[in-house]
């Protein structure tokens, strides 16, 4: 696995973490409902079984979460290995915080074309420390 490719398991990660939360939302907004009369939710008087169903979806959506924090803590391990700080910065706004690289250019005050430059030079020094690692 390349560096680009081990970094990119953080790409996109709080997408897949709001899109969990809103599941783990809405199935307790199922399991606490009721519907009355013609299709009014009320809350409150649900089955055991509705609340059962919650906590297992809830016990499942916070696991995979916490796989997903798991990789993104190890994924800023390996950031924070990475001396220059310009770098580790780049690598962070890109892989872990999700922005576009315009927008890490134009935080870092550099060109987009720079920018590319600065992730390759980041991606070798990344690539130096996973080889360490193994």
């Amino acid at each position: 696995m390349t560096a680009k490719e081990w970094l990119s398991r953080a790409r996109k990660m709080s997408g897949r973490l709001r899109a969990l939360q809103t599941s783990k939302e809405q199935a307790f907004a199922r399991a606490t409902s009721v519907v009355v009369g013609g299709g009014e939710h009320v809350s409150g008087g649900e089955p055991a079984d509705k609340h059962a169903a919650y906590a297992e979806l809830s016990l499942s959506v916070d696991r995979q979460i916490e796989k997903l924090e798991q990789v993104r803590a190890e994924i800023l391990q390996v950031i924070g290995q990475v001396e220059d700080n310009t770098l580790a910065t780049l690598l962070t706004e890109y892989y872990v915080n999700d922005k576009t690289w315009e927008e890490v250019a134009a935080e870092q005050h550099y060109s987009w074309r720079w920018t590319m430059k600065l992730h390759s030079k980041a991606l070798q020094t990344v690539e130096v420390i996973l080889e360490k690692r193994t």
